[in-house]
């Protein structure tokens, strides 16, 4: 594996992201910037609790606040990003809870013009974001009642 000039091979860039399920469907937003689609969330600052973090980026990118938060996480997926945020390639760590809110509230003119709930089979065919590999995977966990949750 080639090295990235920016950072040791130990840093990860830490992110909490929330998950917004309703039986066997999952709500994403539609990025802006590129076009994909993504959990909601971002990077974690240092010294921020993972939770009020999630709290931060939710009232940030869609304007809405949580009425509810997982006290633990459903799972993280560690992965590596290339060529994002002027760097070669990164080490990603998501930590993804459960969470909700009040969808009426949510504002399009900031990060997310469009919200939308999929099923996992309607997930496998968009084009996710790739600082969230593995989601996919990830979502059938909590289908198949694999990973804790609430």
């Amino acid at each position: 594996m080639k090295k990235s000039q920016h950072f040791p091979e130990a840093f990860y860039r830490v992110t909490v992201r929330g998950i917004m399920q309703d039986g066997d469907k999952f709500l994403l937003g539609h990025h802006k910037k590129d076009g994909t689609w993504e959990t909601f969330g971002g990077g974690l600052d240092f010294g921020e609790d993972m939770r009020e973090a999630l709290k931060r980026e939710i009232l940030e990118e869609l304007g809405c606040e949580l009425s509810y938060i997982s006290e633990k996480p459903l799972f993280a997926l560690p992965h590596i990003v290339h060529n994002k945020r002027g760097m070669d390639w990164f080490y990603n760590f998501p930590i993804y809870y459960s969470i909700k809110f009040d969808t009426s509230k949510f504002d399009p003119s900031l990060q997310y013009p469009e919200i939308k709930w999929f099923t996992l089979e309607e997930i496998q065919n968009l084009q996710i974001f790739e600082g969230e590999e593995g989601i996919k995977e990830g979502f059938k966990t909590l289908i198949n009642g694999t990973s804790e949750s609430q």
